[in-house]
């Protein structure tokens, strides 16, 4: 019988981002195939000279983390299965039932918009902010994350706060049983008028990666790595780095693999929530008379291209929330055919950006019909 690899795998003390807790699962669901040995060490610069000095295989840690560190003589040997990036509200309602005005903690901007763009009543601070602004006797820039987050929850218990918005990972530290509403993306009944606004997430969230010296055989640790949560990476990290500085914290970039019967079951349901598709059925649109056996079969096109799709989500909101411009593509991943729509999806954000914060001026031709100010000078459309 073949004796199983041994890999020595480090991690650091929980960064509050869920690394550690699914380096733990990862190891526990493989241990068939390898002959693990987890290390903690106390500090990621400590871990990352160990790792170089050949004191272990692997070293875990969130892709911002590697994104921040001297990759000389470092690679990616694996990519983990991407965690739920999506960013949660810890509140007793969900956001459609805060009170009116009621007061909120966010610290990412993108999400602050994004809920003053659901419910332009609430009042969303950082949490500095709010200190000031009840001059609380605290200097939070020396809290350490435990600290804030009882903080946030003493606040909110006492009724100073309606809710405050945190990350999964830092959610999963609280100790006491909280409710928690996932500010996500799902549209499950968009013909109600009420529905809950989509909530793209920050950039490049929820990616771990295993990191190697140069020349580890990652071939050795295939049976790990998720090429999905690769793909997706490279393509979120492509767009977020083409960005300017003014836009990369208030642009909301998601990209996921699905395939295309999801995709289909999800746009049709958009067309209308009655219906549902089973699944194996080629039925992609409804009739008129809206009964089960009226429906429009599909037949799929010879040139088709099978497979999974790429779904690139970006969102850019303005200043004030009240405009936003939210680009969607999807794109076969056969022969990397997104790399062309990733590009102009790229072009064409930044020129449709562009083109809605110029200046409108003042019009010299009369358009009839149209009311009077129609022809005067006008601002940008949005404002940054």
């Amino acid at each position: 019988m073949d004796e199983k690899p041994r890999l020595e795998v480090l991690t650091t003390p929980s960064s509050y981002d869920g690394v550690r807790l699914q380096v733990e699962n990862v190891i526990v669901q493989n241990r068939d195939l390898f002959n693990f040995k987890m290390t903690e060490i106390p500090h990621m610069e400590i871990a990352v000279e160990s790792l170089r000095k050949g004191n272990a295989d692997l070293l875990a840690m969130s892709i911002n983390q590697w994104k921040k560190l001297n990759h000389d003589g470092l690679q990616i040997s694996a990519f983990l299965a991407r965690r739920e990036p999506t960013w949660v509200l810890v509140a007793d309602d969900k956001p459609e039932y805060l009170p009116y005005g009621g007061a909120v903690v966010c610290e990412k901007e993108l999400i602050k918009r994004q809920l003053l763009r659901m419910r332009s009543d609430l009042k969303v601070f950082t949490l500095a902010e709010f200190a000031s602004s009840q001059s609380m006797d605290i200097d939070v820039s020396l809290l350490q994350t435990d600290e804030e987050l009882e903080l946030l929850e003493s606040l909110r218990e006492s009724g100073e706060l309606d809710g405050y918005i945190i990350s999964r990972g830092m959610f999963s530290q609280i100790k006491t049983r909280v409710r928690r509403h996932t500010l996500g993306m799902q549209r499950e009944k968009p013909s109600q008028e009420f529905e809950r606004s989509m909530f793209i997430p920050p950039p490049l969230e929820g990616f771990t990666v295993l990191v190697s010296r140069r020349g580890f055989p990652s071939a050795v640790i295939s049976n790990i790595n998720d090429t999905a949560a690769e793909v997706c990476y490279e393509i979120e990290n492509s767009i977020y780095e083409s960005l300017g500085d003014e836009l990369k914290q208030i642009s909301g970039i998601f990209v996921e693999q699905k395939k295309l019967s999801t995709i289909l079951k999800q746009y049709v349901k958009l067309i209308d929530d009655s219906y549902a598709l089973k699944i194996g059925e080629n039925y992609l649109i409804p009739s008129g008379k809206k009964t089960r056996d009226s429906r429009t079969k599909w037949n799929p096109s010879r040139n088709l291209i099978q497979g999974p799709r790429i779904c690139i989500y970006c969102e850019i909101l303005s200043k004030n929330s009240d405009v936003s411009l939210e680009m969607v593509r999807i794109e076969p991943i056969a022969d990397n055919r997104y790399e062309r729509g990733k590009n102009v999806l790229i072009k064409d954000t930044k020129f449709i950006i562009d083109l809605m914060q110029q200046e409108h001026d003042e019009l010299t031709r009369v358009v009839i019909g149209m009311p009077d100010d129609y022809a005067l000078a006008k601002p940008g459309l949005m404002k940054l």
